[in-house]
């Protein structure tokens, strides 16, 4: 699979990902900076266009996602924690699931992982 870091995500976390067998790309990839920074609806639009997944660390994102009922047909991990800790979430995070599926959530914390429906 395919992830776009976003959300502040530091560059062990990425590391983490190629470990898993994934590769990363980085925000400054998109041609199209609008989608980049600007409504999730459009960032979501471009991922799906691409075929990358999501692994971003930004709530308000997230949230902003549901409330607007956006559908993105791919998955979202949200790695929520300390920095120190994302490089360890995401070990645990392939441990549960060895793969991740379609339209879901992935909420990744200290203790747990934790799966969501995405909306649409």
């Amino acid at each position: 699979m395919q992830f776009l870091l976003h959300g502040g995500l530091a560059a062990d976390v990425g590391e983490a990902m190629i470990r898993h067998g994934h590769r990363v790309h980085q925000i400054a990839e998109l041609t199209d900076q609008t989608s980049a920074s600007g409504p999730p609806d459009k960032l979501l639009a471009d991922l799906a266009q691409r075929q990358w997944c999501l692994l971003t660390a930004d709530r308000d994102f997230i949230h902003s996602v549901y409330d607007q009922g956006l559908a993105f047909s791919l998955c979202i991990v949200l790695l929520l924690g300390e920095p120190s800790e994302r490089n360890a979430a995401v070990d645990r995070l392939f441990e549960r699931y060895k793969r991740l599926s379609p339209k879901r959530l992935y909420t990744v914390t200290p203790g747990r992982v934790k799966v969501r429906q995405l909306p649409g």
